[in-house]
């Protein structure tokens, strides 16, 4: 392990190269003492800064997806014990945690030596390239004190291994620090929108740094209740700055959103997608290489290994369900009277974010092909990865209608369907899809959150930021007079559910609420659901519900991390 710390190059590989789109050319290998010639140098370096958002480690697939989509919203479809940090059973020798913490510690140590770099190059230089830099490192230890609390802060390349070993800085110092940094970038930036939402621009770090506010001011972060006021008044303000920009909207289309990410395409007339990690092919060949497995684990099962070129769905394990909390925050919650308990959906989320169907076929001829295999009549074997597969269950052959299944439907905002993904190569477990960092909608629902946890009462502004929202998803809100602060708050915590589900917010969100364990306990609960209760993949989410304890609000220091450097210490509870 010590040639690790000992090693001194800096560099990105192609894996990386090839999935971050900032620029089309390989970027250069650096050493930490590098200097730049030309603005393209730096651009090529300032490459490997931002590679390890594209990495598989992060946000292609064990933060994104393994970590991330354990929440209140939906779990994990199986019971195989070798994904283990999708089931919930992970310690402190778990791989994918000490990846994703290396891969973090990867990207700070190329921002580190990118920005000495760059500070020693005696060319004209273009100085955002070294505020997206500063920003970037402060991204990725603020990511790191979210997940693990206190964490080595490391400003500066570090230059032999017993400079690489240092004790843990507190978790509300590596915050401030971070609020610092990112507060810098922001008065230093020009404003333009130039290479959104592939790169951070001034509002994404508006954004992003509300976020950071809003954990700041959680339950599980330090502080007096004045530090968290301020914390939420910060929040606010820097989200109203994005709001008054004018440079953002929502797009009048919900799932157009997330078309143009699984299309690899960028949305620059809404610029709702303020910041996405991007992912490019499906590793058919080294210029086609890519690390996300966007939408083949957390897509619409589809599974067939038959003629390529027929299928409606590429492949996708569809390993992630929705739980009942999810189903019944679209179908009643905070619905007007006239629209509770509507036997249709109206949400247009919700037909989205948890289809009725997927891709995996039927076995036997006596499900119905209706609404989405075809002509009700024709009754016959759906075909996979090419018939629309509806979700029913306990399915009786007499004159008996079957239930309709309200929950482990598969996540499908990020469906690989053919109709939207260019590729059509069913077999590869690579995808092209981006994922989304930073939205506005988001944006929106932190300013109405910061704001009314400010004053006594929700604000009329606050209100209509969360109303847009609801107003392009098709639905009714009660009028502004029927909240007071608790209600509110209540409403946008549920609003961002139904707004932001399977993005890999929501596990965040619960933790700094103070209600993550109590949450995810309850998952138990939900599987006896009646209306669910009776279906096979119920018992999956029960046993998830059982897993969860206090120790799990903040991850486990690797043990390799805790070998190489004995400064550290381990988390308390682990």
């Amino acid at each position: 392990m010590k040639k690790i710390y000992f090693t001194l190059i800096i560099a990105l590989s192609a894996v990386c190269a090839q999935s971050c789109r900032i620029l089309e050319e390989d970027p250069t290998i650096l050493t930490a003492s590098t200097t730049y010639k030309s603005n393209d140098d730096a651009q090529y370096a300032l490459n490997g800064v931002y590679g390890a958002i594209n990495s598989y480690e992060f946000y292609g697939q064990y933060y994104s997806i393994e970590l991330c989509l354990n929440d209140d919203t939906c779990y994990y479809r199986s019971s195989n014990n070798s994904n283990i940090l999708m089931m919930n059973i992970f310690d402190s020798g778990t791989k994918q945690l000490y990846d994703l913490w290396t891969k973090l510690y990867a990207g700070i140590r190329n921002a580190n030596a990118f920005l000495e770099g760059i500070k020693d190059s005696g060319f004209d230089k273009d100085r955002q390239m070294e505020v997206q830099a500063r920003f970037l490192r402060a991204f990725y230890y603020y990511n790191l004190a979210q997940c693990w609390g206190d964490v080595p802060l490391r400003t500066k390349s570090t230059a032999n291994f017993e400079d690489a070993q240092c004790a843990a800085t507190p978790q509300i110092d590596v915050l401030n620090w971070v609020i610092k940094e990112m507060t810098d970038c922001i008065d230093l930036s020009d404003g333009s929108l130039a290479g959104a939402p592939s790169r951070v621009t001034k509002t994404t770090m508006q954004g992003f740094l509300a976020r950071v506010y809003l954990f700041r001011a959680g339950a599980t972060v330090v502080g007096t209740p004045e530090e968290k006021l301020d914390a939420y008044a910060k929040a606010r303000d820097l989200c109203k700055a994005v709001m008054d920009s004018g440079k953002h909207r929502l797009n009048p289309s919900y799932s157009q959103v997330f078309i143009n990410m699984i299309g690899d395409i960028y949305d620059r007339t809404y610029y709702e997608s303020m910041w996405e990690a991007d992912f490019l092919g499906n590793r058919t060949s080294s210029d086609y290489y890519s690390n996300g497995r966007i939408g083949d684990l957390n897509g619409l099962q589809s599974t067939g290994s038959a003629d390529y070129s027929k299928f409606n769905c590429n492949y996708s394990y569809g390993m992630f369900g929705n739980t009942p909390k999810i189903w019944d925050l679209y179908m009643k919650d905070d619905r007007t009277e006239d629209e509770t308990e509507l036997a249709t959906v109206t949400d247009v989320r919700q037909e989205w974010n948890i289809p009725p169907y997927n891709y995996r076929g039927y076995s036997n001829a006596t499900h119905p092909l209706y609404p989405y295999g075809g002509d009700p009549s024709d009754i016959r074997d759906l075909i996979v990865s090419i018939d629309k597969t509806p979700y029913v269950y306990n399915y009786i052959s007499t004159n008996q209608d079957p239930l309709i299944k309200i929950a482990g439907r598969n996540t499908g905002k990020f469906r690989r369907e053919t109709c939207y993904e260019p590729q059509q190569n069913a077999k590869n477990l690579y995808t092209g899809i981006n994922f989304p960092i930073l939205r506005y909608s988001d944006v929106l629902l932190m300013f109405a959150e910061a704001s009314n946890e400010c004053a006594d009462a929700p604000s009329q502004e606050a209100y209509d930021a969360v109303l847009s929202i609801r107003d392009r998803a098709g639905i009714k809100t009660l009028p502004f007079d029927s909240y007071d602060k608790e209600s509110f708050r209540e409403f946008v915590r549920n609003e961002r559910a139904r707004e932001l589900c399977f993005e890999g917010i929501r596990r965040f969100d619960l933790i700094r609420w103070g209600i993550f364990v109590q949450e995810m306990k309850k998952l138990s609960e939900q599987a006896e659901d009646p209306r669910w209760s009776a279906d096979g993949d119920a018992k999956f989410c029960s046993q998830m519900g059982t897993r969860y304890q206090d120790r799990h609000i903040i991850l486990p220091v690797p043990d390799l991390e805790l070998g190489v450097n004995p400064l550290m210490k381990q988390n308390p509870l682990w």
